[in-house]
């Protein structure tokens, strides 16, 4: 009498149990789709996460992956966008050096020159130029100078590649006190959440954008700011030409 294999008679075994428990062998096979099921969906997404990004900060960050060099001729194209609390404020211009010339959306549009520290706003009747308050209340913080303090005093978080188009984001975070030692030259010891800098290099690895929320900072000398966001894009290095006056 020949021996029945030990996988054949759990086979047969189980086909039993199932024969006398219908509703058993449905709740298995139910149960095995869940988790095959819940088995793909991870697997789809840890390869999406794979493919577009990967976040790691070893060795790169100021200083290593960018250094802010496009900024030391002082000469390029800049698009500044301002949303504070809701309230949306663009200037669209350029800058050679100490001259600046540049246009502030509103209704009108205002069209303003500046030189060596002085401002002038283009008169809407008269044409001509007059002397005028600096509108870029944020400026300070876009000198070259105080631009590397707020990566060399801030806390790197993040960098983020992104494989589709070669881009990299370079995320940082630096308290309000620290702002104010370092840019104000203020000591305040100011309890809120940090401010946010995400520097962007295109794929050629050149600086083309920064955004920044500084909600906590600019809340620290004006109590009513609830939101200050500042995206900042630069284009056309060392590409424009003698900036000439009008006024």
């Amino acid at each position: 009498m020949s021996k029945i294999p030990r996988d054949m008679k759990q086979k047969n075994k189980m086909q039993e149990i199932f024969e006398d428990n219908p509703e058993l062998k449905q709740v298995f096979f139910f149960g095995f789709y869940i988790i095959f099921f819940v088995f793909i969906v991870i697997l789809l997404r840890s390869s999406f996460t794979t493919t577009n990004s990967k976040v790691t900060r070893s060795n790169s960050g100021y200083g290593t992956s960018f250094k802010l060099k496009e900024l030391e001729n002082e000469n390029y194209h800049f698009n500044y966008k301002i949303i504070k609390n809701k309230e949306v404020t663009i200037y669209d211009g350029n800058r050679n050096k100490e001259m600046q010339e540049f246009i502030k959306s509103g209704t009108p549009s205002l069209n303003y020159y500046s030189k060596e520290g002085k401002y002038y706003i283009k008169n809407i009747n008269t044409l001509l130029y007059e002397e005028s308050i600096n509108p870029m209340e944020f400026e300070k913080l876009l000198t070259l100078n105080n631009l590397k303090k707020l990566f060399i005093y801030g806390s790197y978080i993040a960098r983020t590649e992104y494989t589709n188009n070669s881009e990299e984001d370079y995320i940082y975070e630096i308290s309000t006190s620290t702002m104010l030692r370092n840019i104000d030259n203020i000591e305040a010891d100011v309890a809120g959440e940090p401010n946010r800098i995400a520097v962007k290099l295109d794929k050629n690895g050149v600086l083309s954008e920064i955004e920044m929320n500084l909600t906590d900072y600019f809340h620290y000398y004006d109590p009513s700011i609830n939101e200050y966001r500042l995206t900042i894009n630069y284009s056309k290095f060392d590409e424009i030409a003698t900036i000439n006056s009008e006024y």
